[in-house]
């Protein structure tokens, strides 16, 4: 794991670096990176993003005219535009010998994107969204990170990624080499199989309260919604998963836990989980969301037209109205 003493920003001095994209991650990125005292410059299409670019104080410009001007192109633009973008605006103007990062690897994984051979490639993947990679950087300390070389046209592709990492505050965290195939496949399974079954245990066990009579709102309260199992999870990614029970939870809390611990889901649900991962390792994941994309996300649509008119919704939106924040 690479920390603060492992990296330099000397490795970076007098690099020109363009963030792509001023979203949720590129926003933290280059303010981070700005004020860790590195040149930074902005590429966007014009639009809301362009416009809050320019408001912070950047340097912004067309995407295409961004990359030719920079040593370093930090790709932060979501996955889905990443093709059209990079073959149009981006792998034309990258000088030789530049360093290309993006901050997930699904479009080097499957194959999306075709990698010039005379520059260096790398993932730095931050294990968090970009307010907190902003905020814990103004506190001081930083986020986790994974980071893998993918091509090392110059020598000097590790040493200048992990000066970009020391400059966004990752290395103040830790910096975990992880290859960008793995960090895909980890980050979709995460997000097809563990936020699933989070959200559905979480609605099961409030739809199981509300059909015994309890009343929605203390119902919806004691499962998520006051935040109690929020902090819980939070403490637990330091202290463990099991320890933040033991070290937190009451003896009949504790009794309560072990009594079901392994009886709720089975192997049934594990099955589940080794078919999801086959599909995403397999590729079947990426052909269905190419399928969805092109028909413009309808089931995207009818989802949010369920959540929006299930109980649970109606149980949050009557707690808002409660706080005055509805």
């Amino acid at each position: 794991m690479y920390f603060d003493r492992d990296a330099s920003l000397d490795d970076v001095d007098g690099e020109l670096v363009a963030v792509i994209g001023y979203g949720i991650q590129g926003k933290a990125f280059a303010a981070n990176l700005r004020d860790s005292g590195l040149q930074v410059i902005v590429g966007n299409r014009a639009d809301e993003y362009r416009a809050a670019a320019v408001g912070d104080g950047f340097d912004t410009r067309p995407i295409a005219a961004a990359v030719r001007a920079a040593s370093i192109v930090l790709l932060l633009i979501p996955d889905e535009a990443h093709p059209e973008v990079y073959d149009t605006d981006i792998a034309p103007y990258l000088a030789e010998g530049a360093l290309f990062v993006v901050a997930h690897g699904f479009s080097i994984r499957y194959g999306r994107i075709a990698l010039p051979h005379d520059v260096d490639v790398a993932l730095l993947a931050p294990k968090m969204f970009g307010k907190p990679i902003r905020q814990r950087y103004l506190d001081g300390g930083g986020v986790l990170a994974f980071v893998d070389v993918v091509q090392d046209a110059t020598g000097t592709a590790r040493r200048r990624t992990l000066g970009v990492a020391k400059a966004v505050g990752f290395t103040r965290y830790g910096v975990l080499p992880v290859t960008h195939a793995v960090e895909t496949e980890l980050d979709l399974f995460q997000e097809q199989f563990l936020t699933p079954l989070l959200l559905d245990a979480c609605r099961m066990a409030f739809e199981v309260l509300v059909e015994a009579g309890y009343d929605p709102v203390p119902a919806l309260l004691d499962m998520h919604a006051s935040g109690e199992m929020a902090e819980m999870m939070v403490e637990a990614a330091t202290t463990g998963l099991y320890e933040v029970i033991e070290q937190q939870g009451s003896p009949t809390c504790r009794f309560g836990v072990q009594r079901y611990l392994g009886k709720v889901i089975g192997d049934e649900v594990r099955a589940k989980g080794r078919a999801i991962l086959a599909d995403i390792r397999d590729g079947g994941f990426v052909e269905a969301l190419a399928r969805e994309g092109e028909a413009n996300y309808p089931s995207l649509v009818d989802y949010q037209a369920m959540y929006r008119a299930s109980a649970v919704t109606a149980a949050h939106d009557s707690y808002r109205a409660i706080l005055g924040t509805r």
